[in-house]
């Protein structure tokens, strides 16, 4: 990593210098479309840091997660037909010399993922170190069937309404979907567009937001009367 390339600063604030590096937002589910600048000052610091706790907490942060996000130094990492790779975003990173270092990580793990497994062997790998792993909460993968009428059903209104294929897609992304037996995301991100959520200047294209609420528009009334069997009433 070329530290000459990166976007710092310092900064000055009530009588006391702030160092301060600068990534680039991405969200939890996808960690390698940002820059995380967590890693950019460790990076920095554990050039000059000789020894200590604070060499050890930036030298861990760059074995786990500076060079990539999928959890194979933690022995987390795991991939599925289903679902694709698990991925890790050290989201929140913080030292003091009372508490140590932590890092809080929100972990987006695949549908078929031996949870206690994994987690098992994240505990024995940093058994030897001065580090250790706590689950703070655990929301677990939702899945609906690609063979199930519903989807189905979704899938038939997208193609009427767009004349093309609809691609059934697994995210890593948590949607209120998952508090339905047999609740799905579905939309609003077309082909093609980038996808801007949770970005800065968030924006949707008005011929989408039309487009998207036609399809909308069809399938409450088709699921409105769906009797789970495929078939409607």
């Amino acid at each position: 990593m070329n530290m000459h390339d990166l976007a710092a600063s310092i900064v000055e604030k009530n009588g006391e210098a702030f160092l301060c590096f600068h990534g680039k937002s991405a969200h939890a589910m996808e960690p390698d479309n940002g820059v995380n600048a967590a890693v950019l000052l460790a990076t920095f610091l554990n050039k000059i840091f000789e020894e200590g706790e604070s060499k050890d907490f930036t030298q861990f942060i760059l074995d786990a997660f500076g060079t990539e996000t999928r959890g194979r130094f933690l022995g987390l990492a795991y991939n599925d037909e289903i679902s694709g790779d698990t991925t890790l975003n050290a989201g929140i990173v913080s030292f003091t010399p009372e508490e140590g270092g932590r890092v809080q990580v929100s972990m987006r793990y695949s549908v078929t993922y031996p949870f206690d497994e994994k987690i098992g062997t994240c505990t024995d790998r940093l058994r030897d170190s001065s580090f250790a792993v706590e689950v703070k909460s655990n929301s677990k993968p939702h899945h609906v069937d690609a063979n199930d009428p519903f989807i189905k059903t979704l899938q038939e209104i997208y193609t009427s309404y767009t004349g093309e294929e609809a691609e059934l897609l697994s995210i890593g992304g948590g949607t209120y979907a998952r508090v339905l037996a047999k609740g799905v995301a579905f939309g609003m991100l077309f082909p093609g567009r980038d996808d801007v959520a949770h970005q800065a200047d968030e924006y949707v294209y008005i011929e989408d937001l039309l487009k998207a609420t036609a399809i909308y528009t069809e399938a409450i009334s088709r699921l409105a009367s769906y009797n789970g069997e495929g078939e409607n009433q």
